[in-house]
């Protein structure tokens, strides 16, 4: 794991806003990626003036949103199928999507920018919206802007995180 965290991180100081934008369109899919290694390497290329802050958080949204589109998609056309067929296998995914749905139809909209903001229902949220069938429009406007505060947040620490080592 140690090995492949470095690659990443090479990745990013190597390719930028490419890497950046591919990292953060696999992980908007639900994928489980360290993407706080990325968020150190952007700080890092952002620190030493080969990229801006701005325009990296736009690309890290940009990606997510992508993967987050993506696993929309997904979940509106295979997810119902998959979820009848094994979601009675895996509790703990029936539980979870359950719950989700049920947040999806109590909040709305706001409950995409928290689902995004605190890891639990993250993964699941993801999924459950597109087989939920949330309105697409609605999904996209509420994705981006959580996509976008999450991705401000963590790459604004990151980078003051760094503003402590002389580079």
């Amino acid at each position: 794991m140690n090995f492949a965290i470095i690659e990443l991180y090479d990745i990013v100081l190597e390719y930028g806003w490419i890497a950046i934008f591919a990292v953060f369109a696999l992980e908007g899919t639900g994928m489980p990626l360290p993407v706080q290694v990325v968020f150190i390497a952007a700080a890092f290329l952002i620190k030493t003036g080969r990229i801006s802050f701005w325009k990296t958080v736009i690309i890290m949204a940009l990606g997510n949103l992508f993967g987050n589109v993506l696993a929309y998609y997904a979940g509106r056309t295979k997810g119902k199928s998959f979820f009848d067929r094994y979601g009675g296998k895996i509790k703990l995914w029936r539980e979870g999507f359950e719950k989700v749905k049920e947040w999806y139809i109590r909040y709305g909209g706001p409950f995409i920018i928290v689902s995004r903001l605190i890891g639990i229902p993250r993964t699941p949220a993801i999924w459950a919206s597109g087989i939920i069938g949330i309105d697409f429009k609605v999904y996209v406007i509420y994705s981006f802007l959580a996509d976008f505060l999450w991705a401000c947040f963590y790459t604004f620490l990151m980078y003051k995180g760094l503003a402590s080592f002389p580079i």
